[in-house]
Parts: C-alpha cells; sequence; structure tokens
C-alpha cells in the first residue's frame, strides 16, 4: 500500500507471550500416556525389510503392468506427431517436385515443343526423352487455355485438346503464372503432381508471355515409403480409396513396407465402418486407434491425403506394434527383479545400522521440537551432516533463527511507544481539506461503497483514507488524487493506472496488494488496496536509530523476499525507501508504493527525456543519470536502506538533492563498521556490495541477496 506518509497502528504491539507451567503446577494425567512404542531404529529395520519383501514379490506384475502401461503412452505420443510429420514431408516434397519441374519449364526444348504447330508425334518423343531424366511418372503438356497437347500415359495424339483448365493444379499456373502442386489419384496409386506455367520473351524486357503449362506426377511409391518408416519408426502405408463417386469409401493398400502386413491390416481396419467413413468421407484424421493384425496387437494413426480441392483420395498409415515396443521395458523388469534379490540379501544388516544412525538426530530434533513448542528458543540442537538428516537439522536450525529474529522484531515492535493515531489522522486531515467538495470525508458513504472511517495521510500525489468496503464487507485503504495533480495534464491520471497496473501482478505476503481502479461520479479517480496497520521503517529508524542485528536482518530478509517477487513479475520499483517499506506488529514486513514502478522492458509510457524519478537519498548512480534502469538499481538502493538500518544513518548526506546524487555517482560510501564496529564482517560486505557504482558487481538478484544474508545470520 503506497500512503506517501507514515501509517500508524490504532493500537499498540503486543509481543508475543508463551506461558510455560511451572514445577509446581499439577500433574496432568495425559503425560505418563506418552509411552514410548517400539523405537525409530527398530521400525526402520522392520519397514525396510518388508519393503525389500514386498518389492520382490510383486515386482514382475508391476513392471509389466508399468511396462505395458508405458509402451502404449510412448507409441501414443509418437504417433500423435503423425500429422505433423507427414505435413511437413509432403510440403517438402511438393517443393521439391515443383523445382524440378519449374527447371523443365525454362528450358528451351520445352519452350519449343509448346505450340499449335508442334505435332503429336514430336510430343511424344519428347515425353519418352524427359521420363527417365524426371523419373516421373505422368508427363502433361497444355496450352494456355489448359487443352492437352499431349499426355504421356496415353497413346499419341489421344486427348489432345480435352480442357483441363477447371483442375486446380492447371488453372493455378495459368491464372498466377506460379508453380502449382496437388495430390492425385491415378488407378489407386497415389501421386503428387506437380505443374509450372510455360513462357516465352524476357521478363526483364516487359515480353513475356504464357506459352503453357507442363506438369508431371511422381508416384508414392516404396522409395517414398521407405523414407516416411526412417522418419516415423513404424510400419508405414498410403491406401487410396478406390471407390467411385457416390460410392461408400473402399480402400485398397497403393503401397506399404514390409512389415505393414495390408493383407491382414485392411479387414481389421474396415471393420469399424465409422472410422472408415470418418477418415475418407469426412476427410478427419483418425487415431490413435487399436489394430489388430496378424494376431499381433498394433496402434496405428491415419491422415487423409486430400486433393487441392480438398476431396480424400486416399491416407497415410502408421501402424507401431506394442511387443516390439515392450522388449526394452521387459528387460528393464528383469533388470529390477534382480536388483531386489540382491537388496533382499543385503538390507537386513543394512538396513539395522541405518535406522539406529537415522533415528539418533531425528530423537534430538524431535526432543529440540517439543521445547520449542514450550518457548524454550535456546534449545541445543544436533550437528548437521551431509545427508538428508543433516539438511533436516540444518533447516530446523535455521528455522529456530528466524523464529529468535521474529520474535525479538515483535519484541521491539512492542516497545516503541507510538503517537496516538489521532494525530497522524488530524495531521493528515489538515493536509487534505483542500480537496474539494467532492472528496471524501470522514463518516460519510464515498462513490455509493465505501464507508470512510479515517483520513490516513497525503504526498505529492494524493491522499489516503481507511475505509470500510460495504460490498467485501472489509477494511481497505483507499487513495484519490490531489487536484493539483492534474494541472500537469493527463500524466498523473496515466500514473495512476500504471501503479495499479504493476502493483496487480504482485501476490505475495511481503508486498502490499493493490485491489481495485474506480472514479466516483463526481469524476474522482481512486484505487483501493490492502490495509496495513503498521509502521513505516522510516519511523522505526528515526525513533530507534541503529536497528538491533537481528531484528534488523529479519526486516532484510522479508524485504528481498517481496523485492524478488517483484521481480519476478517483471517490475522494478525505483523508489525503495524506509518510508515504502512497513513493519507490522506480528514482524510482518510489506513493501509499498509502486507510484513511479515500471516494466523491466524498460517501457515508462510517463517518463520525460531527461527526467530523473526517485527519491534522491536512494538512488542508484544510473537512476541518478537519468539511464535505462534494471532490477539491480532496486538492489542498490536497498543496500542504501540496509545501510542506514544497521547503522542510523544514512551513507551520504548534503545540502541538496544535486549534490547527494553526485556521490552516489562518484563517492565511494562509507564502511558501516566505522560507524557501527560490531557489525559482523559478512553483513558489511553485501551491503557494500549492494552499493557497488558498476550494477554488474552487484548480486544478480534479490534471492541472490537473499542468500547472502541467510550464510550471515
Amino acid at each position: 500500500m503506497r500512503t506517501d506518509t507514515d501509517l500508524r497502528t490504532r493500537s499498540a504491539d503486543t509481543a508475543a507471550t508463551i506461558v510455560t507451567p511451572g514445577a509446581g503446577g499439577p500433574r496432568r494425567r495425559a503425560v505418563p500416556q506418552e509411552r514410548k512404542g517400539p523405537g525409530l531404529g527398530l521400525k526402520f529395520f522392520v519397514a525396510a525389510g518388508l519393503l525389500v519383501v514386498a518389492t520382490v514379490g510383486a515386482a514382475t506384475a508391476i513392471a509389466t503392468w508399468r511396462a505395458r502401461e508405458l509402451a502404449e503412452r510412448t507409441i501414443k505420443e509418437s504417433l500423435q506427431q503423425v500429422p505433423g510429420v507427414f505435413r511437413v514431408y509432403r510440403n517438402d516434397l511438393e517443393a521439391q517436385l515443383k523445382a524440378t519441374v519449374h527447371s523443365l519449364a525454362g528450358d528451351p526444348g520445352t519452350k519449343a515443343i509448346v505450340g499449335p504447330d508442334v505435332s503429336a508425334e514430336t510430343v511424344w518423343e519428347w515425353f519418352e526423352d524427359k521420363r527417365p531424366t524426371l523419373k516421373a511418372g505422368t508427363i502433361f503438356l497444355f496450352d494456355a487455355r489448359g487443352a492437352v497437347l499431349g499426355r504421356s500415359d496415353k497413346p499419341v495424339g489421344q486427348d489432345v485438346g480435352r480442357p483441363f483448365a477447371s483442375v486446380a493444379w492447371v488453372a493455378g499456373p495459368i491464372e498466377t503464372w506460379d508453380d502449382a502442386s496437388a495430390v492425385i489419384r491415378e488407378g489407386k496409386v497415389l501421386s503428387v503432381v506437380a505443374s509450372s506455367p510455360v513462357f516465352a520473351g524476357e521478363k526483364e524486357r516487359g515480353e513475356q508471355r504464357l506459352l503453357g503449362v507442363v506438369a508431371a506426377t511422381f508416384p508414392l511409391d516404396v522409395e517414398r515409403i521407405k523414407a516416411l518408416k526412417e522418419i516415423t519408426g513404424g510400419q508405414v502405408a498410403f491406401l487410396a480409396d478406390v471407390a467411385k463417386r457416390g460410392e461408400p469409401p473402399r480402400p485398397e493398400v497403393a503401397v506399404e513396407t514390409e512389415g505393414f502386413s495390408g493383407a491382414s491390416f485392411l479387414p481389421a481396419f474396415a471393420a469399424d465402418g465409422a472410422r472408415v467413413t470418418s477418415l475418407f468421407a469426412g476427410g478427419n484424421e483418425v487415431g490413435p486407434f487399436d489394430v489388430a493384425v496378424g494376431g499381433e496387437a498394433r496402434i496405428a494413426y491415419a491422415v487423409p491425403v486430400k486433393s487441392a480441392r480438398g476431396e480424400t483420395y486416399g491416407a497415410f498409415v502408421v501402424s507401431r506394434s506394442r511387443d516390439e515396443e515392450m522388449a526394452g521395458f521387459r528387460r528393464l523388469r528383469d533388470t529390477l527383479l534382480g536388483v531386489g534379490l540382491l537388496a533382499l540379501a543385503v538390507s537386513v544388516p543394512v538396513s539395522y545400522a541405518l535406522g539406529r544412525r537415522i533415528a539418533r538426530p531425528l530423537t534430538e530434533l524431535a526432543a529440540g521440537a517439543t521445547a520449542i513448542r514450550d518457548g524454550n528458543l535456546d534449545v541445543p540442537l544436533p550437528e548437521g551432516g551431509s545427508d538428508e538428516v543433516g539438511a533436516l537439522a540444518r533447516a530446523f536450525a535455521r528455522m529456530v533463527a528466524e523464529l529468535k529474529e521474529k520474535a525479538q522484531l515483535e519484541e521491539m515492535l512492542a516497545a516503541m511507544q507510538r503517537r496516538p493515531l489521532e494525530y497522524a489522522e488530524t495531521r493528515a486531515l489538515e493536509a487534505v481539506e483542500t480537496g474539494g467538495a467532492n472528496w471524501p470525508k470522514v463518516g460519510e458513504l464515498f462513490g455509493g461503497r465505501y464507508e470512510v472511517q479515517a483520513v490516513l495521510g497525503r504526498g505529492g500525489m494524493g491522499a489516503v483514507y481507511r475505509v470500510l468496503d460495504r460490498e467485501l464487507d472489509d477494511e481497505v485503504a483507499l487513495k484519490v488524487l490531489m487536484p493539483e495533480a492534474f494541472e500537469q495534464g493527463t500524466q498523473a491520471v496515466q500514473t495512476l493506472k500504471q501503479e495499479i497496473r504493476l502493483a496487480r501482478k504482485i501476490t505475495h505476503p511481503n508486498v502490499v496488494r493493490t485491489h481495485d481502479l474506480g472514479e466516483s461520479t463526481a469524476g474522482v479517480r481512486f484505487l483501493t488496496m490492502e490495509f496495513v496497520p503498521g509502521t513505516t521503517l522510516r519511523e522505526v529508524i528515526d525513533r530507534r536509530g541503529a536497528v538491533s542485528l537481528a531484528p534488523g536482518l529479519q526486516i532484510a530478509k522479508q524485504l528481498c523476499r517481496g523485492l524478488s517477487a517483484v521481480h519476478e513479475a517483471g517490475i522494478i520499483h525505483r523508489d525503495i525507501k524506509p518510508h515504502n517499506v512497513m513493519v507490522l506488529p506480528n514482524g510482518v514486513v510489506k513493501l509499498m508504493d509502486f507510484g513511479i514502478a515500471r516494466a523491466e522492458d524498460g517501457r515508462d509510457p510517463n517518463a520525460q527525456e531527461g527526467l530523473t524519478i526517485g527519491t534522491p537519498y536512494y538512488m542508484s548512480p544510473e537512476q541518478a543519470r537519468g539511464e535505462d534502469l534494471d532490477a539491480r538499481s532496486d538492489l542498490y538502493s536497498l543496500g542504501v536502506v540496509l545501510f542506514e538500518l544497521f547503522t542510523g544513518q544514512r551513507p551520504f548526506e548534503a545540502a541538496s538533492a544535486l549534490d547527494i546524487m553526485r556521490k552516489h555517482v562518484a563517492v565511494d560510501p562509507p564502511r558501516p563498521t566505522s560507524i557501527r564496529p560490531d557489525l559482523p564482517d559478512a553483513l558489511e560486505q553485501v551491503v557494500l556490495d549492494c552499493m557497488a557504482k558498476d550494477p554488474e558487481r552487484r548480486p544478480g538478484s534479490a534471492r541472490e541477496l537473499y542468500a547472502a544474508l541467510m550464510s550471515v545470520a
């Protein structure tokens, strides 16, 4: 929550108090009931033995089931890639064939053969000459109107003059003067046809004219099916729908790999009429689906092969065998069985020894947890090793350290006797009396929804009220803009929109939440935020000076966690300072005020050229110079806050804001230990690293800074 002034709680903080029973208190009957059962070491030994026995006994069934499941999943995931694989293969093939035919169309011999004066015998001889070179099935030659001049699959002169202008792969080159391709069916053979326009005259001189079209078909034959087998890793085939128009689909195998077994596949596939209809009549992909081929369980996937006009001429089918896929998993199962038997042989002595070793520190940790529950934070804890138990012990120790720091922070806050809330509210009320008749007033209902309870404060951009949201029955903070903020045009409005747009991206316990943006019927713009009844860090430092090490570290670490969330949302705060840090009575620290924040991509729609935004005492050198900023600028500002938090003084003082900014740019900060000699060297180094002039020498992120502070603790 951004208040621009210190916020204060309505009641004094209270430190947590733990009451423990005295030695002379009455004896509870529940205590003797905590009987000790079998030790953890014995339980571990028995559990390990039973686990190994159960594993060996169930390994075969579980491994087999798992192998089948994994095999099926692997096959299906692989087959689901088939449509994309075939699409890429077909596109590449058609591009290659179009390039081949395009080259043929540009050949002078081809241009010479296209014309009404060329005899059918000459065209036929040209076909015979080109077919071996092209490795084509059929070669077509058309005039500029799409009429057949000749085709290699018919006797000499047959079909000459037959119009093909309505066929897409002929009409395309005639209309667009560009290459075309499509899939056609020749009998039960599926082929790719590529066509290209034949021109006369020079294009550069504007003399180019269309002579006709040359086209060639290339069967999807065994060689191409072998290539697809290598790509997909399965048995593949092309099916052709040989049914006549208006008849139900009648698929036949056009070409297949040796292991596809089309004679067995087709009856099994055709048994599901809905599947066949969906594929050939509906033009839909089908699969993955189960199919039995010659007694072998397979999973298959079928992709429709369509013409240029969207008619389904056939299908590309890939099938994979479950048994072949499971071979590797069966070997894995056998290996697991062997390992299980070996584990059974060695588990008895090893599990007993490990059980005793693991139980000892865990027992000590359990005793420590009981002591902590009773309020003793100085409980001795076992030293951690390098294993998981050691990691648990170290984590437990860090938790205790955090609890101690937080307890000391709560005690410090409870000891601070803050000024009464009425004084702060009265001062804030006086500051906003010029807001006008339309502004919120204590005791009134604002915007038809918010019951104004108190004025919390004001800043350069607006005033903040404590209100009750009647719709949600929740106490929130409501911020409005001062009237004079609009005198500079729309920038204040844009800043307000930016503040809520950026702040709403963050939900973190160490960041004040922003709720909503609105406008009253009287035209007063406002936004609502989480109400935080706490104390600003500015007031803590002003009233106490340097903060003790433990509560100071707790504040610093929580600030790092909140700032990390801000940066991970892609936002740079740009105004980290004690005024924008709230410390709650329960020891929770919250970062607030996103009024000058911006996205980390550098975009700032409200910034003016040459304008430096921020608070001079806490500016990074690059911020003082008005340069583009990244997250490391916030780390510098946080370093200044930590310097002041632990020493009670700011690193740089001067008579003017400009002189302070110059010091941030050119003067090295004093060592914190020169002001407070008892600070740990590691903490001093962390602060100085944050305040490095070169951003590259600062911590890489708020998370990295948090880790450094944890090592100090």
